[in-house]
């Protein structure tokens, strides 16, 4: 079964960061399909007063010109794609002129297309900063958002394994799936399920979260599990994250705040993670 992703794609060499990281988690991208996703800018408005042919043309042009950036994008990471090895034909395009912003573009896209993650380089974090600003943003994100979402700030081949930060909550649950349908397709990853010691003390949780990975075909050998000790996680898993150079950490969110924030980065873990992890991807599920 193939694997599908959607790969946010914007006019700056930053965006390239998702394609270059699925590029590198995955050795063999014959069984890979990834849709390439543009939303472009609208024309500036013109407003009744303003109204004439020639307000009217240079708003033509405009949007004739953003749709040019969005094909001049599109043109380079199609060919980044190739570059790397993806096959043509498991590329496709979308280029489509923007209906509410950059970021619920995205989402909408995410939500209907069906796909396995969406994916967005280093400009993502102020895309979803988009949202605290766009009422429209908001009301979006409120309703939807189910899709596992990968953050991906830089792009190193020589890391590898997924470090999963696993607390019991369902949310957690959802990612373990996530993982398993992703790593146990590409073997050649470890998951490192990291605990709290009230948490790793759970016997029968532990097992559940081994017993997901292995129904996917993660072979048991390539499951361990790490203790964290009591104080603050995040600043730990990103130390661990730097000695032990992983390819991505993964963990879940809640959606039970009314907070938009906290909802998408649950508590100070995700929060920090969020702002601080740098050398590996961070991958969300709801």
């Amino acid at each position: 079964m193939d694997r599908h992703f959607l790969i946010a794609v914007s006019d700056q060499k930053s965006a390239l960061y998702g394609i270059r990281f699925v590029s590198d988690f995955f050795s063999d991208k014959h069984h890979i399909k990834s849709t390439l996703f543009y939303s472009a800018p609208k024309p500036a408005a013109v407003f009744e007063n303003e109204k004439s042919l020639e307000a009217d043309s240079r708003q033509k042009e405009q949007q004739r010109k953003l749709l040019a950036k969005g094909k001049e994008a599109m043109k380079k990471a199609l060919q980044e794609c190739l570059d790397l090895g993806f096959p043509k034909e498991n590329l496709t395009e979308k280029l489509e002129a923007r209906i509410f912003s950059k970021i619920a573009d995205i989402i909408q896209e995410g939500e209907k297309g069906s796909y396995d993650a969406v994916v967005l380089g280093r400009r993502g974090l102020s895309m979803i900063e988009e949202i605290f600003e766009d009422s429209v943003s908001r009301a979006i994100f409120n309703e939807t958002f189910t899709f596992p979402l990968w953050l991906c700030r830089s792009s190193d081949p020589s890391r590898k394994n997924v470090l999963f930060y696993v607390d019991g909550s369902a949310a957690s649950f959802q990612m373990a799936d996530h993982v398993g349908f992703i790593v146990g397709f590409e073997k050649k990853h470890r998951v490192d399920l990291l605990a709290v010691d009230s948490i790793a003390a759970q016997s029968s949780l532990m097992d559940q979260y081994r017993e997901i990975l292995l129904k996917h075909g993660l072979p048991a050998d390539m499951i361990q599990t790490s203790l964290l000790d009591s104080g603050n996680p995040a600043k730990q898993i990103l130390k661990i994250v730097e000695m032990q150079a992983y390819a991505a950490v993964a963990l879940g969110r809640s959606s039970s705040e009314s907070n938009i924030l906290a909802r998408l980065f649950k508590g100070p873990v995700c929060s920090i993670l969020f702002k601080e992890l740098e050398d590996a991807s961070l991958w969300l599920c709801p």
